[in-house]
């Protein structure tokens, strides 16, 4: 078993085990619009990763085109889910059509038939730029998700250094005929697979659950603030709060909680507000 073998094989089993974490969290946790993209971004790396094991016994074609075309799906993906997070709507369009392109110049390769540093360009100028525009979307999402030096943000934009880097030193070995150069970068490119795969999506599980907890966390506090006694008006059924202000007891509970209330009438006060309308609309017979 060659050394490439070993490495996808390697991937495979990191992506599967990945992915699987990402659909449980997913399920378990509100079926999350970002956490379902996240979630499909995982199971597409999986899928990636068999076709690159595969490629040897794949036609040419469907072995150059399809894996490295999933990539580029699997970081769209990952570009959606952080657009869902930042509450920012997703170009659908633009998306798309990128990832059309990018097919598109991966089949003129294909066609011109020859090795070409050129392709190994190509892709990584999209990789970097999808993660880039990942990361710029995260910074104007919750903290959780690029605050700390092992956020998801920053996780992509170091995919996006690395890939910055790989693309200089391809054009170089491409101009110099550095063929050994080109080999060492194919490997490392693989190897780094893994490491981006494991770092970003462990990033994100983490985010998450920090997330969740100051959410919960927030809950509790507003609770514990509810909870106890409350200082009420015997007559106007007024309110007193911290400050000892007195306020409606609508404002009061709108302010410390996500209740919004709607008024009706209970039927013993219906039945009082219809008597009092009868006795108003008697005639007055008194003098």
């Amino acid at each position: 078993m060659t050394q490439e073998s070993v490495t996808y094989l390697t991937n495979i089993g990191i992506s599967v085990v990945l992915a699987g974490m990402l659909t449980h969290s997913w399920a378990s946790q509100g079926r999350s619009v970002p956490m379902r993209f996240w979630m499909m971004a995982a199971w597409v790396m999986v899928v990636t990763n068999c076709l690159f094991a595969a490629r040897p016994l794949l036609p040419f074609w469907v072995g150059r085109l399809f894996p490295t075309l999933l990539v580029t799906v699997a970081h769209v993906g990952i570009l959606y889910g952080a657009r869902a997070t930042a509450g920012r709507s997703i170009l659908w369009r633009v998306l798309i059509g990128a990832t059309v392109a990018h097919g598109v110049v991966l089949v003129f390769f294909i066609l011109l038939g020859e090795p070409s540093y050129w392709r190994m360009v190509c892709n990584g100028l999209v990789w970097a730029s999808l993660s880039v525009a990942a990361f710029v979307v995260f910074r104007q999402g919750p903290a959780f998700f690029w605050k700390s030096i092992f956020s998801p943000a920053n996780v992509l934009l170091l995919h996006a250094m690395f890939h910055v880097f790989r693309i200089t030193l391809s054009i170089l070995s491409g101009a110099y005929e550095w063929t050994g150069v080109a080999k060492g970068l194919q490997l490392f490119g693989d190897l780094e697979v893994s490491m981006f795969i494991v770092a970003l999506y462990v990033s994100i599980l983490v985010a998450t659950l920090r997330q969740h907890y100051e959410e919960l966390a927030s809950a509790r506090a507003e609770m514990q603030t509810l909870s106890g006694l409350l200082p009420i008006c015997a007559w106007c059924k007024k309110v007193r709060d911290d400050r000892g202000y007195w306020q409606q007891v609508e404002e009061y509970f709108s302010r410390r909680s996500a209740v919004d209330f709607t008024h009706g009438i209970c039927a013993d006060c219906a039945e009082v507000q219809i008597m009092t309308y009868k006795d108003d609309q008697k005639p007055n017979r008194s003098g």
